[in-house]
């Protein structure tokens, strides 16, 4: 996209529909009055590393919607799955092998919630506070008690053979699969719920101005004053966009709405706003907070375990936005962030950073990104997170590290009834009796986020 060169608009206009010449000279034709000029393909080519996060929405995760209040599914069965554990709510304490109890459960990370996959016939493990692993079978189909879910279990066995072995409140517990009778019937059946939500479009306005004198006026050091100024103002409108993707929260007010950005979404729903992780769960975040003079290689491993974890949706390969100082934070990191490395498992018995001959890798390449920005691919055994600049965490925000999963991220534009309301310029919209050219920038769309707990906001909170 030429923004700045050639002869004709900035708008790309075919010369066949045009009048040839410079701006001064195409201001008035009557084949560009009114015009809107669809610019949804090009807007991300300018200034790409401004606005990261734009521009992997549009090239990666665009999905149009023909209605303003678009809603979405959510299936959180994957995690179900991975997870399938719970919390003794209300425990029986002392417990026999062979013998039956009442039992009453909550969600791990929902402590004040019910779970609605456990069935009759799963035996779980409880990681039990004060004795071994005692193994229980669930008797009777579990009910939904509102806040918990009870049901009858029968003790099946200890880790060990010590009378005194108990069942406490809080007590972790572990699906560790099913068991039935010989010739016995069919199990009952659940099923994950699929979710709903929604989120809205968001209209995105900028205009620019000139006198058509100063349009017809040579200046010094840039000719075309013109081109100038919409190179400005396009790249004003995409960070506008940008600022709103991450940092907005969903909210309608009388005829104006505003879209969900990721991280407004993380930090209204998160526990803790004030430090370290920030992740989205309604009960204790999954990372702990610290300083970035408390990071060492193994704690960065350790945080990269819980981004990728299977049992919140992790895997494969996130993006990461992150602010300057965190980006050179991982470039200075105990030396290691030189190019690539690869760091050994110290073993025991060996001197401190005297490795063995089991080695892990924690590769770290600067590269080339392919829409014309730099990337950091952070290549871990749990999965890579391939690092860029974030220009916008700044400020409050100046410790900020992005990671999500643009698999649960949708750029979602307005489309509809043969209009395109993606970004698009409409050209000469000032009054009649102006003598003045006013072109305007409009981008009407929204952030799909789903799966929230596949993403994670980190900060650092002394950078």
């Amino acid at each position: 996209m030429a923004i700045n060169k050639g002869s004709l608009s900035s708008y790309n206009v075919d010369q066949t529909s045009t009048v040839s010449g410079n701006w001064d000279s195409a201001v008035g034709a009557q084949a560009d009055l009114r015009r809107i000029h669809d610019f949804s393909d090009k807007v991300h080519e300018l200034a790409p590393e401004e606005s990261p996060f734009f521009v992997y929405l549009t090239q990666m995760s665009k999905n149009a919607t023909n209605d303003p209040v678009f809603r979405f599914l959510e299936n959180r069965s994957k995690i179900d799955w991975t997870a399938r554990n719970f919390v003794m709510a209300n425990a029986p304490g002392t417990v026999v092998a062979g013998s039956s109890y009442s039992f009453s459960v909550a969600d791990a990370d929902t402590p004040t919630a019910s779970i609605d996959w456990l069935i009759k016939g799963m035996v779980f493990a409880v990681e039990s506070s004060t004795s071994d692993q005692i193994i229980v079978r669930v008797e009777t189909s579990p009910v939904d008690a509102g806040t918990t879910t009870t049901f009858t279990g029968k003790v099946i066995s200890f880790s060990n053979n010590d009378t005194g072995n108990a069942v406490a409140d809080n007590d972790r517990c572990q699906v560790i699969g099913t068991a039935f009778a010989e010739g016995s019937g069919s199990p009952d059946v659940f099923s994950s719920q699929i979710e709903d939500d929604f989120g809205y479009t968001q209209i995105f306005k900028t205009a620019a101005e000139m006198t058509n004198t100063a349009i017809a006026t040579n200046y010094r050091g840039y000719a075309n004053e013109w081109n100038r100024i919409w190179n400005m103002k396009l790249r004003e409108h995409k960070v506008d966009i940008e600022r709103a993707m991450l940092f907005s929260q969903r909210g309608r007010s009388s005829n104006v709405q505003y879209t969900e950005g990721i991280v407004g979404s993380i930090l209204k729903n998160s526990t803790s706003a004030a430090s370290g992780s920030l992740s989205y769960t309604s009960g204790a975040s999954y990372l702990a907070g610290q300083a970035s003079t408390a990071v060492t290689y193994d704690t960065i491993l350790s945080d990269f375990e819980v981004v990728f974890d299977p049992a919140r949706g992790g895997g494969g390969s996130k993006l990461g936005l992150a602010s300057l100082p965190v980006i050179s934070f991982f470039n200075k990191l105990g030396g290691f962030f030189k190019g690539t490395m690869a760091i050994g498992q110290q073993e025991a018995g060996t001197a401190a950073n005297q490795y063995g001959s089991n080695p892990y890798n924690f590769d770290v390449q600067n590269i080339q990104g392919k829409f014309g920005h730099k990337l950091m691919a952070i290549d871990t055994v749990h999965g890579t997170l391939n690092l860029t600049k974030e220009p916008l965490f700044r400020g409050i925000s100046s410790g900020f590290m992005l990671c999500c999963d643009l698999s649960q991220i949708s750029y979602r534009p307005l489309v509809g009834n043969g209009i395109n309301r993606d970004t698009h310029i409409v050209t000469n919209v000032q009054q009649a009796d102006e003598d003045l050219r006013k072109d305007m920038i409009i981008t009407e769309a929204g952030l799909e986020v789903t799966l929230p707990e596949t993403h994670l906001l980190y900060n650092f909170t002394d950078l």
